[in-house]
């Protein structure tokens, strides 16, 4: 794979990913951030360490 189609390491071992949201979703996002004064990067780690700890897949 060529360098430009590797996600952008930083120094915290996190890596940079571009996502595709449905507008509805990306709002909903932005709200809560803003609401919890987080943000969005936090939130959605979070949330997929959650949905891959759960274990069941088929969902």
């Amino acid at each position: 794979m060529n360098e430009a189609g590797q996600g952008k390491r930083r120094v915290d071992g996190r890596e940079q990913i571009t996502l595709w949201l449905p507008a509805e979703l990306v709002e909903t996002l932005r709200e809560f951030c803003r609401d919890k004064r987080v943000g969005p990067e936090l939130v959605v780690e979070r949330a997929l360490v959650e949905y891959f700890r759960e274990g069941d897949m088929s969902h």
